[in-house]
């Protein structure tokens, strides 16, 4: 008796590690079946982002007399196409993918997938590029640099001494800058001085300072593939609160220390060195010429006072058919964007600034994507940055994370 007792129990034990273990895979092969299900989600959310991408310049503006059925019918993607052409971002879905009911009409297990594109940085997207920058690159680089530091807080008469002589703080940052870019290995002259630094400046520092070849950076002599390199330039380099923002002179007295706002966060090194009008901030207008272009005072604040006329403008509905359901109105080019803010505030921009300003989002930008898949309770998110290749007009990606 007690064997088979015995004997019944093990099997017992058996039985229910068989029952466990079979109750085990069976949630494995679900979770398996479910996770490849949202795989796929997010598979479908990339292949709609970069339709909407790929064809959002050539998206049709609003107009009074569309029909909103027959287009979709010619693209089922035109309105997602259209925000981001106006708005610099769009959002598809959620899409519900897997539209089995049961006998009650409820929903099975629904999956969904949704899209969110935007402009890195929407708001201050389209950041300048600083490459672009530079005497080969733009007949007005000194006065767009003088403005972007002028109206960051770098006081525009405020003189350094160095070991090469006494020199305008301003003027030193745009000429080691443009012989940083340049192709040449003359050191750039402003106002009758050489105040700028090619290769021998830096070999001689690195000399006297023993810096390891390693650790190095002379003149590149072209194109910067990243901002941050800014921050070995001679100038840059000694003054880093130009780029970062905080006190430019902490060694001087307290009450004459100055404070200035970083400009890293305006500057890029791809796209071009326009302002998209509809998605930029008033930092971004103040380097434009013909918005401010005054050497004191109270030409910065005229400059402010345009800049910020042409942001808020773009809340005014215009005296033309527009979408009266939106909230603002995106200026279609030059002519309405003077006459709306002239309207709007009753201030002149300058002609000179038509040449730096546009009016959709470049092809160059980099756009941010979010994917968010949901199956019977599963998600997955993955966030993307990439661009849309001018030579082939494929999406590439630079940023791909997944949760």
């Amino acid at each position: 008796m007690i064997v088979a007792l015995w004997v019944i129990a093990v099997l017992s034990v058996m039985v229910l590690s068989f029952a466990t273990e079979a109750h085990l895979q069976t949630g494995i092969n679900v979770y398996v079946r479910e996770r490849n299900r949202v795989n796929r989600l997010i598979d479908a959310g990339q292949s709609l982002a970069e339709v909407v991408i790929a064809g959002f310049a050539e998206a049709k503006d609003w107009s009074s007399g569309e029909n909103v059925e027959e287009l979709l019918e010619d693209d089922r993607w035109a309105l997602e196409k259209r925000a981001l052409k106006s708005d610099s971002k769009c959002s598809i879905g959620p899409l519900l993918v897997d539209d089995r009911t049961d006998k009650d009409g409820n929903f099975i297990n629904p999956s969904t997938v949704k899209v969110e594109i935007e402009l890195v940085n929407a708001g201050e997207q389209n950041a300048i590029n600083v490459n672009e920058l530079y005497q080969g690159g733009d007949q007005n680089y000194r006065v767009r640099w003088e403005m972007l530091l002028s109206s960051h807080g770098v006081p525009e008469d405020y003189e350094i001494d160095t070991e090469d002589g006494r020199f305008n703080l301003i003027d030193h940052l745009i000429a080691c800058w443009n012989d940083w870019r340049d192709e040449d290995d003359t050191i750039s002259v402003i106002d009758g001085k050489e105040c700028g630094a090619e290769s021998a400046w830096y070999e001689d520092k690195y000399d006297e300072d023993k810096v390891d070849d390693e650790d190095k950076r002379y003149p590149r002599n072209g194109s910067i593939p990243d901002i941050q390199e800014l921050s070995y330039i001679r100038g840059f380099r000694e003054y880093p609160a130009v780029l970062t923002g905080g006190v430019l002179n902490p060694d001087a007295d307290k009450d004459e220390q100055i404070t200035v706002k970083g400009i890293v966060g305006l500057l890029g090194t791809s796209g071009n060195s326009k302002v998209n009008v509809n998605s930029c901030t008033v930092d971004q207008l103040l380097t434009v010429p013909g918005i401010f272009s005054e050497d004191d005072d109270e030409g910065m604040e005229e400059g402010k006072e345009i800049a910020q006329a042409i942001i808020d403008a773009k809340k005014e509905m215009p005296d033309y058919d527009v979408d009266e359901t939106r909230t603002w109105w995106p200026y279609k080019d030059w002519n309405d964007l003077i006459q709306r803010v002239s309207d709007f505030a009753g201030v002149q921009i300058g002609n000179e600034a038509s040449q730096y300003l546009t009016y959709v989002p470049d092809r160059n930008s980099i756009f941010k994507i979010k994917i968010t898949g949901e199956s019977m309770g599963m998600k997955r998110e993955v966030n993307a940055e990439c661009y849309l290749s001018s030579k082939d007009k494929k999406v590439r990606y630079i940023k791909w994370r997944e949760d």
